[in-house]
């Protein structure tokens, strides 16, 4: 039997679990065991590793992520002071990574979309987690959604500093193409996009013009700061929850100021700071329809001092601190 199907292979690295009553996330999120069969019946969570980062416009190390998440599982405890949540009353399953071509990267986006189509197959009721990866993933993803719920609108949000509308035929399925890739195979309609973050000198004007001339929704970091973030996004989901049947979203690291995220491709001075993003995170996971996200284009090999690997992990627990308070 393919583990746990044919597109993945075992996490590279797993923390040994201890039992005790006062775990850390590295005890707390299980994995499967050799020659053991998953009961996907009791799984609320699935995590899954995308290390592609051969697809990215500028050089990264995004390969990397998934593994030095995992590394980090141990400093953290599965309890959120602040929200008084204990995230161990979800069930969360490590799948492991998603196998990557050497050097084709149209087989690996490949085995990407069917890795989605897998998870819809074979445990639909989980949420599911990608851990990135460059933001060319992000296409591949959703587009097997897609495949597995054909009469599904999909809608996106986005925390970004970029647009991520580049032309295709200039840049192909890169990071710089994802959510333009989505919009012109149809898989999404523009409209069904909101992308809160954008700032600065970091997009050209003929990307805004593409975007208005599509009607993609779009917030600056200084507008969203003036509504209040919580706002913001709040009222992203809400005009979406009215129009689309499940909501991806989709949490580009370089969305934050370089002073809070050294280790991305594309860090950017006047982004988010941490306490903006986890603040939108946390409210994208309370909503019913928010129903798979994805971190891409954090660059471990660019950090510094675990900073921006540090504030991945706070994103995926803010994210599931989210999913915990649903109830």
């Amino acid at each position: 039997m393919n583990y746990p199907y044919p597109q993945l292979d075992r996490p590279p690295f797993c923390w040994q679990r201890q039992s005790t009553p006062d775990p850390k996330v590295s005890d707390w999120i299980q994995t499967v065991e050799d020659g053991s069969s998953v009961d996907f019946t009791s799984i609320d969570i699935t995590v899954l590793g995308v290390p592609l980062s051969r697809s990215s416009i500028s050089a990264s190390g995004a390969s990397e992520t998934p593994m030095a998440m995992r590394k980090l599982w141990k400093s953290f405890n599965p309890y959120h002071i602040e929200y008084d949540t204990d995230l161990t009353s979800l069930s969360v399953l490590d799948l492991g990574d998603v196998k990557q071509h050497v050097t084709d990267i149209g087989k690996s986006h490949q085995y990407i979309k069917e890795a989605m189509m897998s998870m819809r197959k074979c445990h639909p009721h989980a949420l599911p987690i990608m851990l990135g990866g460059d933001h060319s993933i992000t296409a591949m993803l959703v587009k097997g959604w897609k495949e597995s719920h054909p009469e599904q609108k999909i809608g996106i949000l986005q925390f970004d500093t970029h647009f991520d509308l580049r032309s295709l035929e200039d840049n192909g399925p890169s990071n710089g193409t994802p959510i333009r890739n989505l919009i012109e195979s149809n898989t999404i309609d523009a409209a069904h996009v909101w992308n809160i973050g954008l700032h600065g000198f970091y997009n050209s004007k003929s990307l805004k013009e593409y975007a208005d001339s599509k009607g993609v929704h779009y917030v600056t970091v200084i507008q969203a700061r003036k509504a209040g973030i919580t706002h913001t996004v709040k009222e992203a989901l809400k005009q979406l929850s009215k129009e689309v049947d499940m909501i991806y979203l989709t949490v580009d690291m370089d969305v934050l100021d370089i002073a809070y995220a050294p280790g991305v491709p594309a860090g950017t001075t006047g982004g988010m700071r941490t306490d903006e993003l986890f603040e939108a995170v946390y409210t994208a996971g309370s909503h019913p329809l928010v129903q798979a996200m994805d971190i891409v284009c954090l660059d471990p090999l660019r950090d510094v001092g675990e900073i921006t690997v540090k504030a991945g992990v706070h994103v995926f627990l803010n994210f599931l601190t989210g999913v915990a308070n649903r109830k």
